[in-house]
């Protein structure tokens, strides 16, 4: 029950970048004259905070997850322990660490969410938690670059399964153990298997190029800042963000759908070979992870309620 963590931070994050970009701005010119529109005054500013705390309950909930796939992922890559760690296990742990990374990129490539309703501009300090809150969000990408590697060597490296020489198990052998496991279960098909390394790949190439070329882009303006290049694109921010936003608020969901798709498919399949060999699937009970996952996002709405109770 853990997927609800993930599916409620991709809900959240998906949620409040929506809003932002549909709501009007607080302030129209009708003639000639500007017209403020205070309810959006007020909405824009619960958003707003709201957006923030839970951009940093995201990133933290990121992280931590990081730092477990890498730990679980090391220790079978490496010949630690493979216990627990059967291909499913391995597959939902490539998914996870796309999944909790996916919410973070709204914010850390639309810096738009978080300035003042009013004035439209963010101050000296928040321009600075913007660079802060990027740092944090390299820091968890630069993370699930390992759980991406892994991912890269299982999905196209040799494999251990077949007859030939430096095979560890024969493919005979191999059919004898899943004809026994996956009796009367809804095995995972091959179709659904590429569409899994499809989407897996897909989505982290798209949040790496992403991350490089913004990382390109404050190179270029700390450099060479009043170069024709930076100036001509400093003209543009507001129309090139806001396509940034479109493309983000398509694919970017497209790509979380895919992984909950692929969790929750992976997970009924071991469900299925957990009744067959007696076992208890202890992944759909409720623990302190499933709990803790869940409550890391209360603040979130704790602050809504109450910049909007108090605004």
């Amino acid at each position: 029950m853990m997927i609800l963590g993930y599916i409620l931070e991709n809900v959240l994050g998906f949620f409040f970048a929506l809003l932002f970009f549909l709501l009007p701005q607080p302030a129209r010119k009708t003639f000639g004259k500007e017209r403020k529109i205070p309810y959006v005054e007020r909405v824009r500013s619960v958003l707003r905070q709201g957006c923030s705390s839970f951009y940093d309950s995201a990133t933290f909930f990121s992280f931590s997850i990081q730092i477990a796939s890498i730990v679980m992922l090391a220790r079978l890559d490496f010949g630690v322990s493979a216990s627990g760690m059967g291909d499913s296990t391995v597959k939902i742990t490539w998914a996870v660490s796309l999944l909790t990374l996916l919410p973070l990129v709204y914010v850390a490539f639309l810096p738009r969410l978080l300035q003042d309703p009013v004035s439209g501009k963010q101050t000296a300090k928040e321009l600075s938690k913007q660079k802060l809150r990027f740092g944090l969000f390299s820091v968890c990408w630069l993370l699930s670059l390992y759980p991406f590697y892994s991912k890269m060597v299982g999905y196209f490296g040799p494999s251990l399964i077949g007859n030939g020489e430096g095979k560890v198990i024969l493919n005979q052998d191999w059919n004898i153990i899943q004809a026994s496991c996956t009796s009367n279960v809804e095995n995972v098909s091959s179709r659904e298997l590429i569409a899994m390394q499809i989407f897996g790949v897909a989505g982290s190439l798209f949040v790496s190029i992403w991350t490089l070329l913004k990382v390109i882009w404050l190179g270029l303006q700390r450099q060479h800042e009043d170069s024709r290049f930076v100036q001509w694109i400093r003209r543009r921010q507001i129309s090139i963000g806001s396509k940034l936003a479109i493309i983000f608020l398509v694919l970017l969901p497209v790509l979380a759908i895919s992984q909950i798709w692929t969790i929750m498919r992976l997970r009924r399949f071991q469900e299925g070979i957990s009744r067959n060999t007696g076992n208890k699937n202890l992944d759909s009970q409720w623990t302190f992870g499933q709990i803790a996952s869940i409550a890391v996002f209360a603040p979130v709405l704790v602050e809504c309620w109450f910049w909007w109770a108090n605004g």
